[in-house]
């Protein structure tokens, strides 16, 4: 009976294919930002949605300002509540930020990303500018994504407050696995702009 219903469906919208080469930002509401300033051995830990799935090659945040030093990036799953749990993929090489332009983190190989709810982690050695997300970005569905009381001006209503993820030190170290797995110590970024990471298709 189950077939049989099945069979009788309209057939779904064709979706067109991610662009190789193409770099995607994350699907939930959030005002994009001007230069927004880094700060060094910091680890950054930002929410990603991803609409539909894809095959994708690298991470990666757009320099508006470069300063010696570099990035290292990682991809995350979310634990299920909110916050970003165990790290699936972390290049060892690093993007160099002393010059504008896309500071690049690639995969080992080209990884095929599922749907849903990710996290893009960061840690720069130096402190660039990069394009980001401004302090008022969010609306209330980011609240229900971090689930933070912080959010959309707080518990008592507003809406000058903003959710942008979390934040924890971390010092930055070179050719080595850095990203603590899951991340723990984590503090809520609350009012702070981020950086606007986005993921490369293959």
């Amino acid at each position: 009976m189950t077939a049989l219903f099945q069979h009788y469906l309209p057939p779904a919208p064709a979706m067109l294919p991610h662009v190789s080469g193409r770099f995607y930002a994350s699907q939930h509401a959030r005002a994009v930002g001007g230069a927004v300033a880094m700060t060094a051995n910091r680890l950054y830990c930002v929410p990603y949605v991803l609409a539909r799935p894809g095959l994708f090659s690298a991470m990666a945040v757009s320099v508006t300002t470069g300063a010696a030093g570099l990035l290292r990036m990682a991809l995350a799953a979310d634990n299920g509540a909110g916050r970003p749990g165990a790290v699936i993929e972390e290049p060892v090489v690093d993007a160099d930020t002393a010059a504008t332009g896309n500071a690049l983190c690639p995969f080992a190989q080209p990884r095929w990303i599922s749907a849903g709810i990710w996290w893009l982690l960061l840690c720069f050695s130096g402190a660039p500018s990069v394009r980001g997300t401004s302090t008022q970005a969010f609306s209330g569905g980011n609240t229900l994504l971090l689930g933070s009381a912080a959010a959309d001006g707080g518990a008592g209503g507003g809406t000058t407050g903003s959710e942008n993820g979390f934040f924890a030190a971390l010092t930055h170290q070179a050719g080595v696995p850095i990203m603590p797995n899951p991340p723990t110590g984590l503090s809520y970024l609350v009012n702070a702009a981020t950086p606007l990471p986005t993921l490369r298709a293959a």
